[in-house]
């Protein structure tokens, strides 16, 4: 006797995997990583050098200014990936808008001198309550953005960077914490240098974890491409 139930056939079958997948691919990560890292510690050994005594890591210093291009670079890292992957587009807004306003803070000193005084502020804020609007009128997508990234990679990174720059970064630098260090032979590049290369190193694992989160909506992409074609392709034949 047939069997007439129906029979679902799938063209393909798939399987998405999330990054870092591999053994392949985490020793492709840590080379190009470590090699950024590498880079950016040798910048540091050169900068010093140049600077003048007493003037070291200013805020005209090389280090700030290429402080300024990683945060440049993770901002439309993240700006790119709001508007080509729609389904991301407000945690990916939300990213750059917090990048953008660490960049424009950067800015601080000549925005105060060639605009006006509080000139970065006006700016800052003003793209953060555009922002914190457009979560608000999307927060049911921003919120479940958000539960699927909390579990990657790009996430680790991210809050590893936020967590060097805006927070141990400041407590470290903290001239009261010198002081109790050298005491009575004090000298304040010693603290502008280890702060700032502090610094430095943060904004670089910002900048990563905004190529991992590129990486991360490439895959989520993919995915939900993939889960389309396969409902398209599925469908019911009988014996």
């Amino acid at each position: 006797m047939a069997d007439h139930q129906p029979r679902f056939i799938k063209v393909a079958k798939y399987t998405i995997t999330s990054t870092p997948a591999g053994l392949k691919t985490a020793l492709l990560r840590l080379i190009i990583y470590g090699a950024l890292i590498y880079l950016l510690a040798e910048f540091l050994k050169w900068n010093v050098k140049q600077e003048a005594a007493s003037n070291k890591f200013s805020e005209d210093s090389a280090v700030e200014y290429v402080q300024s291009i990683l945060l440049l670079l993770s901002s439309t890292v993240f700006l790119y990936t709001s508007f080509k992957y729609r389904s991301l587009f407000p945690l990916s807004f939300a990213l750059f808008a917090f990048m953008m306003a660490s960049l424009i803070r950067e800015q601080d000193a000549f925005l105060d001198e060639h605009v006006y005084d509080g000139a970065w502020q006006t700016g800052a804020f003003s793209l953060l309550i555009l922002a914190s609007l457009l979560i608000y009128r999307k927060k049911a997508i921003f919120f479940s953005n958000l539960n699927n990234f909390v579990h990657q990679f790009s996430f680790g990174i991210l809050l590893s960077g936020i967590v060097t720059t805006y927070i141990f970064a400041r407590l470290y630098g903290r001239k009261v914490f010198w002081m109790a260090v050298m005491e009575t032979q004090y000298v304040r590049d010693v603290k502008n240098v280890s702060e700032e290369s502090l610094e430095l190193f943060g904004y670089a694992l910002i900048l990563i974890a905004s190529v991992e989160f590129y990486l991360f909506a490439h895959a989520k992409n993919i995915e939900i491409e993939l889960k389309t074609h396969q409902a398209q392709s599925s469908f019911p034949i009988s014996a």
